[in-house]
């Protein structure tokens, strides 16, 4: 059975992560995913403008994203990326050829909410491979 999955499934899974608890359960589900079809996974985390805080922050998601699939039993590959979020998720997703985008369906909390809730839809309306959005 798992090799029928494998063969009809995604190979290479890319989540889109922040700090928000609907990306790390994106992250979660990814797992899951790849964990069922032998997949490889890519995280990013996509920053508007570099400086030091950003940087920090980003590297800092991206070290726990990684520890946390390693503690499950998935090497991850991250990725740092400035821009908008949307275009650099798409971007990457068409660079490494991915089957899957996986990403929450909201991302921060604030006033950034209402700007990161967009991204969703921009890259359902962009990719050219499956997105999978997660509640």
């Amino acid at each position: 059975m798992q090799s029928y999955i494998s063969d009809l499934m995604y190979k290479r899974i890319l989540v889109a992560m922040d700090s928000s608890d609907l990306a790390k359960k994106a992250l979660s589900k990814a797992i899951d995913l790849a964990k069922l079809t032998n997949s490889e996974i890519y995280v990013v985390n996509v920053i508007k403008k570099e400086n030091p805080h950003t940087t920090a922050q980003a590297e800092e998601i991206m070290s726990d994203a990684k520890e946390y699939a390693e503690a499950q039993g998935m090497g991850v590959e991250t990725f740092i990326k400035t821009g908008e979020s949307p275009d650099e998720i798409v971007f990457l997703a068409m660079d490494k050829k991915v089957d899957l985008i996986v990403l929450g369906s909201r991302g921060e909390t604030g006033v950034r909410r209402i700007l990161i809730g967009s991204t969703a839809q921009e890259v359902i309306r962009f990719a050219r491979c499956s997105v999978l959005v997660v509640k």
